[in-house]
């Protein structure tokens, strides 16, 4: 049976970050703060609300949590499990009064993750109740608390890895959305790869300078309108914040910021429609065996890299 595996990127937005464009060398205490936070032990819980069929509201907890189950210093890498524990809900006759009686039963469902700690790309599978989007929000919050445990400043937020798409991609979206009731523009500096870092050492400039020179580890523009004919997307107010985007950092384009989570844009008009930059098509890799995902991760890493 294949198995078919997602792609993430950890994205530090910590002033952490600016210290590594200085001196490349603090990419190795982040990445052993980064392993130290997922063997940490810490857990993450998040309540849940389900409405039954008599319209009586329920809160259910769910524990997320991550084991390591090996680190190889060579490559730079971890792999490991994260596990989802619920309770799952269900519905039995009972004979006696022939009506349905809810009851429940513990479940746990767990998915395969391997981790690039120098880089924060992180490739996982899914599985029927763990999705890949709701890896991502779990991932990130055990990773944050496990830093916070163990006394670490580093933060991160967490991207899909999806295919990049260009400036004119999104001015084009945009139009077809129509009549935009809300316009969200978020962007931060870039993790850099290794090749990357060495040219933002010779030369740092556009939005990453200004971010650098401000302190700023992230920055969200927030448009809204409750016009009917929705934002105008020629106005010079929205036009040269859309521009902005292509001006993170001379050396990088726009797709690659849209792939890596460095560069969102998401519109919504006026009968609830959306599009989101970060909706583009998913990086995946298949693979037949649960023994190929590490190969499989480690070379979709070189390529995201």
């Amino acid at each position: 049976m294949s198995i078919t595996l997602y792609f993430a990127k950890l994205n530090l937005i910590s002033e952490e970050l600016f210290r590594l464009y200085e001196n490349p060398e603090e990419r190795k205490k982040i990445a052993a703060a980064l392993l130290e936070s997922l063997r940490s032990g810490k857990c993450w819980k998040k309540e849940s609300y389900f409405t039954d069929d008599s319209g009586t509201l329920h809160k259910t907890a769910i524990e997320y949590s991550v084991h390591v189950v090996q680190y190889n210093p060579s490559e730079g890498c971890a792999e490991g499990w994260i596990y989802k524990k619920n309770k799952l809900y269900y519905k039995t006759l009972d004979s006696s009064t022939n009506t349905l009686v809810q009851q429940s039963t513990k479940n746990t469902d767990g998915n395969r993750f391997v981790i690039d700690l120098n880089h924060g790309f992180v490739g996982y599978n899914t599985s029927n109740r763990f999705g890949y989007r709701e890896f991502i929000e779990a991932f990130r919050e055990i990773v944050n608390l496990g830093e916070a445990a163990k006394e670490y400043s580093f933060r991160y937020n967490m991207s899909l890895c999806v295919s990049g798409i260009n400036l004119e991609e999104i001015k084009r979206e945009l139009r077809d959305v129509g009549r935009i009731r809300e316009l969200r523009i978020r962007m931060q500096p870039p993790n850099p790869s290794d090749e990357l870092l060495d040219e933002l050492q010779k030369r740092c400039d556009g939005l990453v300078k200004d971010f650098k020179d401000a302190n700023v580890t992230g920055l969200e523009l927030l448009y809204s309108t409750n016009g009917a004919l929705g934002i105008d997307l020629d106005a010079p107010l929205i036009s040269e914040r859309i521009n902005d985007i292509q001006g993170l950092y001379s050396g990088l384009p726009v797709e690659e910021s849209t792939k890596k989570g460095y560069v969102s844009v998401e519109g919504t008009n006026v009968s609830g429609g959306k599009f989101s930059s970060g909706d583009a098509k998913p990086i995946k890799r298949i693979v037949e065996d649960i023994g190929d995902i590490v190969s499989a991760c480690l070379d979709a890493f070189q390529h995201l890299l």
